[in-house]
């Protein structure tokens, strides 16, 4: 029984999110008894003085913050909350979607400025990879995205990216939209 509760109480800390119990159950292949059995033992041990409760709410179960601390646990994801990505890195992570095993020294070529600082921010936040050293002198790194990449996009690979050729706005289209903007602020 032990060993079910450990189980149990290490799905919920990993998943983050409600479970129901059937859930549980199934995938775990025991007896949805002795799962809410589990779940009771871990509640008890989880009690008020806690930093983290078991919560239930309609046959689903969750780890989460205990309502005390959640000022002083707020205070701190609120200091931590990732920035967004600048207008550079952004740009950045297009060229490589677009562009994958791509090196450094190519993105700065398409981009005509320093990577530097926006290749480490894409690394940083889990979006681009190292996928490869080439066999050229300095031995240069090729980046891809990253499976957080497609999650962030929602996407499942780059075949659902959307066309270049189409999004590319034409000189001319932009020429236009400027003299159209301009006469309407007249």
């Amino acid at each position: 029984m032990e060993d079910l509760e450990n189980v149990v109480e290490a799905v919920l800390f990993a998943l983050g999110r409600e479970i129901p119990v059937d859930e549980l159950a199934k995938t775990l292949e025991i007896e949805e008894k002795y799962i809410i059995q589990a779940l009771d033992h871990i509640k008890e041990k989880y009690n008020e003085s806690n930093g983290v409760e078991l919560v239930e709410v309609r046959g689903m179960y969750q780890l989460v913050t205990n309502h005390k601390y959640y000022k002083e646990v707020n205070k701190f994801v609120e200091n931590t909350k990732r920035q967004n990505l600048s207008t550079s890195a952004l740009e950045t992570l297009s060229i490589i979607a677009y562009n994958p095993k791509i090196t450094k020294t190519e993105i700065e070529n398409i981009r005509g400025v320093n990577s530097d600082f926006a290749v480490g921010r894409l690394l940083e936040c889990g979006l681009i990879e190292e996928v490869a050293r080439l066999n050229l002198p300095g031995r240069p790194a090729a980046y891809s995205v990253t499976s957080e990449f497609f999650k962030c996009c929602g996407i499942k690979d780059l075949d659902e990216l959307p066309n270049f050729e189409n999004i590319r706005i034409k000189d001319e289209q932009l020429l236009v939209s400027d003299f159209e903007n301009d006469k309407k602020e007249e």
